[in-house]
């Protein structure tokens, strides 16, 4: 299982998919020097084990689909398997040049019940890229979800995957 741990602050920059895109910013001279152990070949290595991502990979973004159910379960369960299924090959294959899945899974209430919808975090490209890759989504495809697509700009954190 993929367990994600993000160290993050609140001052992250998400852009409502109806805002222009802003250009990414070149890292800071302090987070080059802090960074520097990162291996550019471990870093594009998205399934190994304690792997610690700093940056998406070369040439790449950082994008966060967010979804929630807009049908009953009974109706959303068989897209539902579908979706995990399309989640579990993209994993295996790690993507392409233009689009690589992170992780995916799904939201719980105050109360740890699932139902609260999903989020996939993964780089692509671009944001044509990274759309037409959510349309692929089974989930999305069956209209089974509302969802959201943003492009993501970690500012402080690294995500680990474990």
């Amino acid at each position: 299982m993929v367990a994600l741990a993000i160290a993050i602050s609140f001052g992250l920059g998400f852009f409502p998919t109806s805002h222009s895109l802003l250009a990414p910013q070149s890292p800071s001279p302090q987070f080059k020097a802090n960074h520097r152990a990162i291996i550019p070949s471990r870093r594009n290595h998205l399934s190994g084990a304690g792997v610690v991502l700093n940056s998406a990979p070369d040439g790449l973004h950082w994008f966060v689909k967010t979804e929630q159910f807009r049908k009953p379960f009974p109706e959303v369960k068989p897209h539902l398997e579908a979706h995990r299924a399309w989640v579990r090959s993209l994993r295996e294959d790690q993507g392409n040049e233009t689009t690589r899945t992170i992780v995916s899974g799904y939201r719980v209430d105050e109360n740890d019940r699932p139902g609260g919808g999903g989020l996939m975090i993964f780089a692509a490209k671009d944001y044509a890229a990274a759309y037409k890759f959510v349309r692929g989504d089974p989930l999305v495809a069956n209209e089974c979800v509302d969802w959201q697509l943003n492009k993501w700009i970690a500012e402080t954190g690294d995500i680990i995957i474990e």
